[in-house]
C-alpha cells in the first residue's frame, strides 16, 4: 500500500499575497480616498444631506483657520513670555535686563557715531553758510 501524499494548490495563496505595483499617484490618490472615508465615517457625515455636510464642513474649515491664524500670531509672543519666566525662576533675574547689559556697549557705540556724525553735519553747513553769505 502506497503512502498517500498532500499537494497543496499554491496559486491562489500567491495571488493573495503578492503586491500590485502601482503608480506612486494612484497610491497617493488611494491614500486621500482612504482619508475622507475615515473624516466621513468618524464624523457621520454620509448621513446629512449635501447642504448640512456644506455647513458642518465650512464651520470646522472656520474653527481650524481662526485656530491656525491665532497659534501663528500670539504663539511666538506667548513662548516669549514663558521663557523670560522660567528664566526668571532659574537665574532670579529678567532675561531682558540681562540682555540689556550685554546690549549697554552696542548703545555706547551707537552714541559715538551720532556724536560725530553730528558735530560733521554742523561744521558743513557752517562752512555752506558761510560760503553762501561771502557770495551775497
Amino acid at each position: 500500500m502506497p503512502a498517500p501524499t498532500l499537494t497543496f494548490a499554491m496559486s491562489d495563496y500567491s495571488r493573495v499575497t503578492r503586491e500590485n505595483r502601482t503608480s506612486p499617484m494612484s497610491s497617493f490618490v488611494r491614500w486621500l480616498r482612504l482619508k475622507k472615508y475615515q473624516y466621513e465615517v468618524t464624523f457621520s457625515l454620509y448621513m446629512l444631506t449635501p447642504t448640512e455636510r456644506f455647513i458642518f464642513n465650512f464651520i470646522l474649515f472656520m474653527l481650524v483657520s481662526l485656530l491656525v491664524t491665532a497659534a501663528y500670531y500670539y504663539l511666538p509672543n506667548h513662548v516669549l513670555i514663558i521663557y523670560n519666566r522660567v528664566w526668571y525662576y532659574l537665574q532670579g533675574e529678567l532675561a531682558s535686563k540681562t540682555a540689556a547689559a550685554g546690549a549697554a556697549n552696542k548703545s555706547i557705540y551707537i552714541a559715538d557715531g551720532l556724536r560725530t556724525t553730528a558735530a560733521a553735519l554742523k561744521a558743513a553747513s557752517v562752512e555752506s553758510t558761510t560760503a553762501t553769505l561771502k557770495e551775497l
